[in-house]
């Protein structure tokens, strides 16, 4: 199988991306109770947005979907759970893309089951593509290429 295209994205695109979806948040009134970032793609955007949001609430959620650019098993698996106490809060749920929607799906699915009132799913990047859930709040639309993270810089593939 090919590699696919990819695009590499700097600091600076990501600061931006997380300055404008907090501007969309709070323009929608968004003031969520619990910020969860999924590992790891969302671990420093969600880290970003929680310091922008002065909400220090902020919990991980791992989740396996992609073994290397372009390949995924079968279905997600959520692989560590939060320790987050959900029951009953408002939570942002960051991921840096969303391609199927398949991992948040499953992410919004599990918190829900937990007792959360209310979930916002927020991702860097909105590809463009049928989806099983769309995010609330997306930083940029994006075509099929692989997305290559600044915190990526050291991976081989």
């Amino acid at each position: 199988m090919a590699q696919p295209d990819k695009t590499h994205i700097s600091w600076n695109d990501i600061e931006s991306l997380c300055v404008n979806l907090h501007k969309k948040m709070k323009k929608a009134r968004i003031s969520p109770d619990l910020i969860m970032g999924v590992s790891r793609g969302g671990l420093i955007p969600g880290r970003i947005i929680s310091g922008i949001f002065q909400n220090k609430n902020l919990s991980t959620i791992r989740v396996k979907f992609y073994t290397k650019p372009g390949v995924t098993i079968a279905r997600p698996q959520i692989i560590e759970d939060s320790a987050a106490d959900v029951k009953g809060k408002s939570i942002l749920i960051v991921d840096d893309v969303i391609e199927t929607g398949k991992t948040l799906s499953l992410v919004k699915r599990h918190f829900y089951s937990k007792g959360a009132k209310k979930l916002y799913l927020a991702v860097l990047f909105n590809k463009k593509g049928k989806k099983i859930v769309e995010p609330d709040f997306y930083g940029k639309l994006a075509d099929g290429k692989w997305i290559v993270y600044p915190w990526e810089k050291y991976e081989k593939d």
